[in-house]
Parts: C-alpha cells; structure tokens; sequence
C-alpha cells in the first residue's frame, strides 16, 4: 500500500480514500466533530441534476452522521464569483463554498480576509500526504495572498476535470471519420463532418466560458509546460506576447469562417450544447469531463466516446485545459470551521470517490484500472486523465492569471469570434490588462 501511495505521488495523481484505504463521510465526521443540531451551507457551481443527486447526497450522508443540517445551493460559475465575496463581506452567505482558483477568486478573497487558511486542517487530515504537489499548488496561496502556487491551502478540491471532446459514435461511423491522433486528422475530421451538413461542433458561448476552453486547449497544442505555469503563476516576466497565443487565436478565427462551430453558438448555453449533443444533434461536444453522466443519460454509457485536443506532431505533449476541480474553502462567516473542515475531507473520502465514479464524474484522484470499462464515455475520459496526469500534461485555465480577468478575456474572446478585432489586437487586449493587472 506504501508503494501505491508514493508511486501515486510521484506521479501526480491521488490516492484519495482508494490509495489510504479511506473511510465513508459518516465515519470522518464522527471522528472529527461533535456537532448536534447545527446547519452548515455550502455553495458550488452544481447544476446539473445528475451531479446535483450526488453532492446533495453525500451533503446528507454527513448531516445524518454528525447531527448537522447541510443546505446546498448550486449557482453558474459567474453569479457564484459576483455573490460570494459580496455576501461574505456583508457577513452572511455559506459557510463552505466553491472558490475559484487563482486570481479568478480564491487571490483575492485570501487578501480581503474573506477565507480561512486549510493550513491546520491540512495538518490534521493530511491532505498534503495524499495529493500530489502540482495538484495542490492550484489551491495555493502564500499567508499574504500574494503569491499563487506556493504557500498554504485555501481550498480542496473533490473532483478533477480536464477538458476535451466527446464525440457521436454512430455520427463517426456513418461520416466515416476516426478519433484523430494529430492535430491535422482534427482538422480533417471538423471539415469532412461540415462538409456532411453534419453540426460539426458544438460550442455553447452564451455563459462566455466555453470560448476560455477552445481557445486554452488551441493554445495547449503549441505551449510547454514552463512558459504556462510561469504565467498563471506570474513568474519570470512571463507575457500573453507569444506565438502559442497567436496560434490560438488565429485559429479561432480560421475555425469560425470555416464554418465548424454550430450555427449560433453565441446564444446557446454550455449546458444547452451538452442537451443538445446528449440528444443526438452534432458529432463533437467541446467540453469538459463534468459533462460526462448527462452525456451517458442521453447516449448511453457506449454511445459515446471522448478524446483529447491530438497533438500538431504525432507523440508531441499537449497541455490540456483542466486540473483541479473549483476547490472548497470555509469562509469567514463559518460559526463552526471544524465541522466544515471535516465536511472538506468527507467529499475526498473512499465513499464520496465511489459516488462520483457510480454517476460517471471525475473525483479527484487517479482511477483505479479496475474502475475504467474500455468502451466506454467514462472510460476514454478515465483513461485521457489518467494520461494526463502521468506525462505532466494538465494545464490551467487562463483565467485564473489575473484578478478581474476572467471578464476582459471573455469579452476579448467575443471580439475575436465576432471579427470585431484581430488575434493580434486580441492578444495585444488580454497582455496589456495582465501587466497593468499587479503594477
């Protein structure tokens, strides 16, 4: 069991519960609290009625083991990051929420004083023991909240993601096309769907995020590992001026005139193209991981089949869009912030690990081969992260490098897919904005 662990370590992934042996959400709270009759709230980005059923079970799994009342409340990702330091300053809101990485939220609200630091909690439940290093630091800051990627932990997260493309098997087949391998066979691939009048991709831009996925997985074909963590991580004078940049947004740009976005991709929702893409309408779902149980509800669990962005040059690695799944942290309004550490640690618990696998989620950790059926949706999405995590070839979302900036490069991205600025001008847009971003 040692050498699993320190094996699991060594290569990034987890063992969370399935690598220590683990124990059920019930069985960490008895150990770890003594609540009776308390309420804890807890705020996340889940809205889906799938993923919904879990979380909001093992929420009453804890409740019921501890005498404590869990309330969950799921918001989109943009109203969460707009309320949460507002109430919170206001002194009222949840008592555990969702806190975006980086300096989308979590550098911010460590510098506002709005969140406490795991540091002790770390110690006490060994977090830092179980996760790997490169993971962790997505959920780091230093004391001050000045620095990301070091430090202390502020927030765990319970699942992971990584972004990618499901894909219609029977669409493939019938059209003729094969999962791609290079980026060029992608490309083929998009044109010969087009040219098939088949809606080649579906991308649903109306909640603006999805554009941060295309344009970060384009980019993660042409990037290396240190010019990325420099930049999310501020270091070495690291700048948005570079030609991994420009090859994104030009390709963007080629991509739109083409003609393989779905038609009004501006006005569809993500969660409306994942609807539309369970029921059947388009060959390709840019997405991520999360969107794998209602995807298995509409096409069934081999009707589907996932694959990551192919590199330019066969065997090249790509740094893929994903990661860490948005970390829990306890915000100062917790009355009790024990009871909420140990609410923490039962969502990466052996049981919580099980109920994200049953549904067809991505918990936080390596999957064990014995969890992964070949033919499967959730297979190929087991096997790419676990992929992945082996070659040191996740990457990060571009909006966690500066505070605010989630808004200017959603709003750039509209720019560039309207034809209202070139990847020049676009690029020039989102570099001036994370040089003024700390001055």
């Amino acid at each position: 069991m040692s050498n699993r662990r320190d094996f699991l370590k060594q290569t990034g992934v987890v063992g969370a519960g399935i690598a220590l042996g683990g124990v059920t959400p019930a069985a960490v709270g008895v150990m770890a609290v003594a609540a009776q009759d308390a309420t804890l709230d807890f705020w996340d980005t889940t809205n889906d009625p799938i993923k919904a059923e879990v979380i909001t079970g093992l929420g009453n799994d804890f409740g019921e083991a501890n005498g404590v009342t869990v309330s969950h409340r799921g918001w989109t990702l943009e109203e969460l990051q707009d309320t949460l330091p507002r109430v919170v300053e206001s002194n009222q809101g949840p008592d555990v929420a969702q806190i975006n990485n980086g300096e989308s939220l979590m550098g911010p609200m460590v510098r506002a004083g709005q969140i406490l630091s795991l540091k002790d909690y770390d110690a006490q439940y060994g977090w830092s023991e179980r996760f790997a290093p490169s993971l962790l630091a997505r959920n780091m800051y230093t004391a001050d909240g000045a620095t990301f990627g070091e430090g202390e932990l502020w927030g765990l997260s319970a699942e992971s993601e990584i972004v990618g493309f499901f894909y219609n098997k029977q669409i493939f087949s019938d059209a003729g096309v094969s999962v791609p391998t290079t980026f060029a066979e992608f490309e083929t691939a998009l044109a010969t769907l087009r040219d098939a009048g088949i809606p080649a991709l579906l991308l649903g831009n109306l909640d603006k995020f999805q554009a941060i996925h295309l344009f970060g997985e384009l980019q993660g074909t042409s990037t290396t590992r240190e010019y990325l963590d420099d930049l999310i991580y501020r270091r070495n004078d690291k700048s948005f001026d570079d030609p991994s940049m420009l090859f994104a947004a030009n390709k963007l740009i080629e991509w739109k005139e083409a003609g393989y976005f779905l038609d009004g991709f501006d006005g569809i929702s993500s969660d409306d193209a994942v609807a539309l893409f369970a029921s059947g309408a388009g060959a390709i779902l840019l997405q991520g991981s999360w969107a794998t149980p209602s995807v298995i509800q509409g096409l069934g669990a081999e009707g589907a089949g996932f694959f990551l962005i192919p590199p330019i040059n066969e065997g090249d690695t790509v740094l893929h869009v994903g990661g860490v799944a948005i970390p829990y942290g306890i915000t100062t309004n917790a009355e009790d912030p024990d009871t909420c550490a140990a609410f923490i640690d039962s969502l990466v618990s052996e049981a919580s690990v099980n109920a994200f696998l049953e549904s067809g989620s991505l918990p936080a950790g390596d999957i064990p081969d014995d969890k992964i059926v070949a033919g499967t949706v959730s297979g190929d999405v087991y096997t790419g992260w676990n992929a992945a995590v082996a070659g040191d070839a996740v990457g990060h979302y571009l909006d966690w490098a500066a505070p605010g900036f989630y808004d200017v490069i959603t709003g750039a991205l509209q720019e560039i897919l309207g034809g209202q600025v070139t990847a020049e001008e676009f690029v020039a847009k989102l570099q001036d904005f994370y040089a003024a971003s700390f001055s």
